[in-house]
């Protein structure tokens, strides 16, 4: 009898019942038990005060805008296997622009929802096109790509409002659905109620699509092995902008639908990453694989959001905390399964468009060691000697700008040597430059322990934020930093939080009682200073057995851990060095600004800093610093406008696709072909300069040569693999 109750699903207990039935189950199993202790004395009077049904009804209501975010997320993960930062963005671009129709021309409001809709096909539809050039890239490559897309999508956001009129900023406004009713402790709108009959429709009609049509199975197929797919003659590319038409038309939905209660920003680039943050959050939750497990995860985030706001825990903005929280529990709590989703792509991101050292063979010459020599004294001039000429207000942003190319140095150990995104860099600092205004506003420290406190910081911050790369890499660790950088702005750095802690008045000091950092010339030099310092340290880290690991580790994590290297100590090293160089920005960035608040180190500055610092040339020190300095003093020129952020997510497309190593690729090209002439003319054989040349036919007798001289003699460079360097790194 025993033996015939197994085979019997859902016999002998809940093991033989399917996910959706245990789903189901749970919950019904909440519902109910809410509803009991609901009718219980004591308990029922405590629910009724802090979580009346009414609240909870709202929170449910206003949580499945954001799990139709999440289920779009997802749709691309699972077709394109990388995470759309720019998604907010492709629903912000429609759906601004259709009730800036509405607002500002008249258009009625539902005409405007479906208009909304269809561009937000449409953008869906060129936004596959732009990323199916990236076909071949590693995910990692396509995640960075969608950054610039966010970017350009949020300038023609802009414009495009600008072109209708629709320029100031618009609050939560009234629709046209005169229809309202009383719900315990809450009155239900129009807005709820328009939620409440389109979304249970587009989610039936979505899961319609894919369970029961031949181009929603055939999706289904191709996402989980795309391979398998194409051997069996299933269209998967025009499968994939289906995917992408209907993830635009979902995010064009989701903006209109909140827009009533949220509000619409025309003036600024309205998709940023706090309005992606919860949908990012439900999504991670639902292992960026499960719709029906977003579309719970993303009600119960509502359902939290309304708790916070109708208990008055403090601001709103708590929430982007339990947001925040969520995320890295549930990146924790799946490293198994997520692990085994990256190692089956891609490798790193900078591992593209590496820039080569000068060959070991051309060091010593004197054209060499002189070219080198003169132009590291040039730039080293033109920083020092040029500023001098210059107005205090434009020292000040030059010492500004050298925060910035610090953050990028950060990022340059951090991501283009170590292989792990952060977009929430800038925030890293804010953590320094949060304990240092509070030092300097209330006691007399010598500055320097002030920057050691705050280098420690960052140390300590990167640390805690980058738990979860540790054991997952790539690019989860762009959502957990993105989701720290959202909190620390919104929540932290909030006066009506923590007004006590956030220094508003910090006056630069005096070092040796002589440079008043006041003045507008010292306090660049200094950090210029610190600049060249943390440059110095970066490279002296990238020269050690250390730095050749830390590479090596990100080309190939397995053969590192096959390799018996530490692999988990050295992602320490790498998040505890570039911490500490942006804690100690973030302190001058705090100094120079006289005291921080809130957008001071918004998300946006984060993104923008990781953008700039990948078209310089992520893997290159100079060319991060490069890129940085270029953006800035594009900044600093006003007739640009918003067409500077433009500029910074079309060239972050561009270098991605076409140059890889960023401006610096280009420039070692062009250095390259001058050590090709040197060694031509000392007749000197350098296997790394001419083993990319194509070598023709009637020069086929001198492979021999150069395959001797690639293998290395005693005075060759020895050419070696990542693995290669890792495991003789290990010995």
């Amino acid at each position: 009898m025993t033996a015939v109750l197994d085979r019997v699903p859902g016999a002998g207990g809940l093991g033989g019942l399917s996910k959706k039935a245990k789903a189901t189950l749970a919950v019904a199993g909440l519902v109910l038990g809410y509803a009991l202790l609901y009718v219980l004395p004591g308990t029922g009077d405590l629910l009724r005060d802090k979580a009346p049904y009414g609240v909870l009804f709202i929170g449910t209501v206003q949580g499945t805008t954001t799990a139709l975010l999440a289920m779009g997320l997802i749709l691309i993960y699972r077709t394109n296997r990388f995470v759309n930062f720019s998604y907010a963005a492709m629903g912000a671009l429609p759906g601004a622009f259709a009730l800036g129709l509405h607002l500002e021309q008249g258009l009625p409001f539902f005409a405007a929802l479906a208009l909304a809709v269809v561009i937000g096909v449409g953008v869906g539809f060129v936004t596959e096109l732009l990323i199916r050039r990236f076909k071949g890239a590693s995910r990692l490559i396509l995640t960075v790509a969608s950054i610039g897309l966010a970017q350009i999508f949020g300038v023609l956001s802009l414009l495009a409002n600008k072109a209708i009129g629709f320029i100031s900023l618009a609050g939560g406004f009234t629709i046209p659905l005169d229809v309202r009713f009383t719900l315990d402790v809450k009155t239900m709108t129009g807005d709820e109620i328009l939620i409440i009959a389109v979304v249970p429709a587009v989610i039936a009609g979505l899961a319609w699509f894919l369970l029961k049509t031949d181009a929603g199975v055939a999706i289904r197929a191709a996402a989980e092995n795309e391979d398998r797919a194409l051997l069996l003659g299933i269209p998967v590319y025009k499968l994939g902008r289906i995917v992408w038409m209907i993830a635009g038309g979902l995010a064009a939905l989701t903006y209109v639908l909140q827009a009533p209660s949220s509000g619409v920003s025309p003036s600024v680039v309205s998709a940023g990453p706090a309005v992606l943050l919860p949908a990012l959050a439900a999504a991670v939750v639902a292992r960026l694989e499960s719709l029906p497990m977003a579309f719970a995860a993303g009600i119960g985030l509502g359902i939290l959001d309304q708790l916070v706001r109708w208990n008055g825990t403090g601001s709103p903005s708590i929430t982007t905390m339990f947001f925040l929280a969520v995320i890295l529990i549930a990146l924790l709590l799946q490293r198994a399964s997520l692990s085994r989703a990256m190692n089956s792509e891609s490798a790193a991101f900078s591992s593209e468009g590496v820039i080569k050292p000068v060959p070991l063979e051309l060091r010593h010459l004197p054209e060499i060691r002189i070219a080198k020599v003169v132009m590291t004294l040039g730039v080293l001039a033109l920083l020092v000697f040029v500023p001098l000429s210059w107005g205090p207000s434009n020292q000040l942003l030059a010492a500004i700008a050298m925060v910035w190319s610090m953050v990028a140095v950060s990022l340059v150990i951090l991501t283009g040597w170590g292989g792990h995104i952060s977009l929430g860099q800038f925030a890293i600092a804010g953590m320094g430059g949060l304990l240092a205004g509070n030092v300097l506003q209330r006691g007399d420290i010598d500055y320097f322990v002030v920057l050691t406190g705050a280098g420690l910081v960052g140390a300590l911050t990167a640390l805690v934020v980058g738990l979860p790369a540790l054991r997952i890499r790539g690019l989860f660790l762009a959502v957990s930093t993105l989701a720290f950088a959202v909190a620390l702005n919104s929540y932290v750095l909030n006066r009506d939080n923590f007004s006590s802690i956030i220094p508003g008045d910090v006056t630069r000091p005096v070092l040796w009682e002589r440079w008043d950092l006041e003045r507008g010339y010292p306090m660049y030099a200094l950090c210029l200073a610190l600049l060249l310092l943390s440059v110095l340290a970066a490279r002296s880290v990238r020269g050690t057995r250390a730095g050749r690991v830390i590479i090596a580790t990100r080309d190939n994590e397995r053969a590192a851990d096959s390799a018996s290297v530490p692999t988990t100590r050295i992602k320490l090293a790498a998040f505890l060095v570039a911490g500490t160089i942006a804690g100690i920005a973030g302190a001058l960035h705090v100094t120079i600004l006289h005291g921080l608040n809130q957008g001071t180190y918004s998300p946006e500055m984060s993104l923008e800093v990781f953008s700039t610092a990948v078209i310089g040339g992520l893997s290159s020190v100079s060319g991060a610093i490069g890129g940085v300095l270029l953006f800035q003093w594009l900044g600093s020129i006003t007739a640009l406008g918003e067409i500077r952020q433009l500029i910074s997510g079309a060239g972050l497309l561009i270098v991605l696709l076409v140059f890889p190593g960023g401006l610096a690729q280009l420039a070692a090209n062009v250095r390259d072909r001058f050590l090709r002439r040197i060694a031509e003319r000392h007749d000197i054989l350098v296997p790394s300069l001419v083993a990319d040349k194509r070598v023709d036919e009637e020069d086929e007798g001198e492979d021999e040569n150069l395959l001797r001289g690639a293998l290395g003699g005693e005075d060759d460079e020895p050419t070696t693999t990542a693995h290669d360097e890792l495991v003789g790194s290990a010995r």
